[in-house]
């Protein structure tokens, strides 16, 4: 209980009430100044006058500033009823403003994250019509607008496949994933994922689409299938020409060696029979010349036994290292080859790594067995060497040629066995063609990419 300005603020702040109840009329501080004093300072604190008496005029003063109620001194028996109606009151309008204001809150918050969200957000009605979204798809043509429909943002014949998605998703209120070709317009292909979900409580009854961009995953997906159908491919290429090769060398080593060595046996046992002739002087011209058919027969197997180790792996190679593997295979397919081959290396002291010295040898030779094979050229130019920050491989030939352009979007093997051959170094190629005028194969990689053995590593005899 207070008399005056100074303690009724000071109750206000120290007391904390749930109701304040005042009499009009005070000597010192009315109830009209208190009542204004409380609305400034706690508007949801619930304020009874109780006055001996008030006319009618005051009353509605008191009301329109903001008093909940008034009650008169000889009407008492109300004022539990008033207290509790104004403390109902005053609590259901904090109740509301708070309400009120959580819901702008989360509006705005709401508002906020569509705006800047990375994906398309739209409200559809059951026809598909765009009520609400956060971004337009197309704003030259509208798709994406409010009032728009949202089948048109895909490419006519995927439309009805959304639609069934969007009545799918009404009836049985669950959500729906699809993705379709954007409808941009031009000839890029480009995609969407939508994912349909109806929204909960609306009425009218709604649907939410969020919309994203996908054609990087699309394309990337693609490309692995194509990559995986190709090794696939190409590793039943690899089992072929495995056994092929397997083939081969059963024949060579049962025709060529074994032919070789029954010609050996055969002339080792007629010499055992003829030591067994009482004269050996009658026989020792003809002996001579079976010595001398031994040591040729015997000379031939050896090179056949080295030709044959050759081409499984060239031991050149490992012993001499890559730029004398590369003469060593161009003198012996001169020799063979009705394209005459010239061969240029320029790198220096520079020696490699195993796996990629067996990568450029086998690229060098794939590619002169193509161009013998498929280019009539008359000659061609293996050229390895060092330009600036790059080793530089390129094989060109006079031949024939080829579309280029088609053979590198095509699935080719060979061309596909060099990308990978290169991958581990991050090699780059390109095939260069006229029809008429040549072809040229060029690969080059980044020094900084490229395995260099340290001097001490490399091979004994370029120490």
């Amino acid at each position: 209980m207070v008399t005056n300005r100074r303690d009724f603020e000071a109750a206000l702040l120290d007391f904390h009430p749930h109701i304040v109840l005042s009499d009009y009329s005070l000597p010192q501080y009315t109830g009209m100044d208190a009542l204004l004093q409380v609305r400034r300072t706690h508007p949801y604190l619930p304020f009874i006058i109780c006055t001996g008496s008030m006319n009618e005029e005051i009353a509605v003063a008191c009301i329109k500033a903001g008093a909940d109620d008034y009650v008169l001194k000889d009407s008492l028996g109300r004022l539990c009823s008033a207290v509790e109606s104004a403390l109902a009151a005053k609590q259901n309008v904090y109740e509301k403003e708070r309400a009120v204001a959580e819901l702008a809150e989360s509006e705005a918050n709401i508002r906020a994250i569509t705006t800047h969200a990375p994906d398309g957000i739209y409200k559809v009605d059951p026809s598909g019509k765009v009520v609400y979204s956060n971004r337009v798809f197309d704003a030259s043509k509208g798709w994406g607008k409010n009032g728009s429909l949202i089948t048109e943002m895909v490419l006519a014949p995927d439309r009805e496949r959304l639609n069934q998605a969007l009545v799918q998703s009404l009836s049985t209120t669950e959500t729906a994933t699809l993705e379709l070709r954007a409808n941009t317009g031009d000839a890029d292909e480009r995609w969407l994922m939508f994912r349909i979900g109806p929204v909960s409580g609306a009425s009218p009854m709604a649907l939410v689409c969020i919309v994203n961009e996908i054609t990087a995953r699309v394309f990337a997906e693609r490309e692995t299938r194509e990559l995986n159908e190709q090794l696939q491919t190409l590793a039943k290429y690899l089992e072929n020409v495995r056994e092929e090769e397997k083939e081969r060398i059963a024949i060579e080593i049962h025709d060529q060696l074994g032919q070789e060595l029954t010609g050996t046996k055969l002339a080792l046992y007629w010499m055992r029979q003829q030591l067994l002739l009482p004269d050996l002087n009658d026989q020792r011209d003809g002996m001579l010349e079976r010595v001398d058919y031994l040591i040729d027969l015997t000379t031939t197997t050896i090179e056949t036994v080295r030709r044959i180790a050759h081409e499984l792996r060239p031991v050149v190679l490992d012993n001499m290292g890559l730029e004398a593997a590369l003469d060593w295979h161009v003198v012996n397919y001169n020799k063979s080859a009705k394209t005459k081959c010239s061969l240029h290396v320029d790198i220096g002291s520079l020696r490699f790594e195993k796996g990629f010295s067996t990568a450029i040898y086998r690229i060098v030779q794939e590619a002169l067995t193509n161009i013998s094979k498929h280019s009539d050229a008359s000659k061609a130019w293996v050229d390895f060497l060092v330009e600036e920050d790059e080793l530089l491989l390129q094989i060109r030939d006079n031949g024939k040629g080829l579309d280029a352009e088609a053979a590198m979007k095509s699935n080719s093997l060979g061309l596909f066995g060099i990308r990978e051959r290169l991958r581990p170094w991050r090699g780059r190629f390109n095939l260069k063609s006229e029809l008429g005028k040549g072809s040229s194969l060029r690969v080059v990689f980044a020094m900084g990419n490229v395995p260099v053995l340290p001097n001490d590593d490399q091979p004994e005899s370029h120490r």
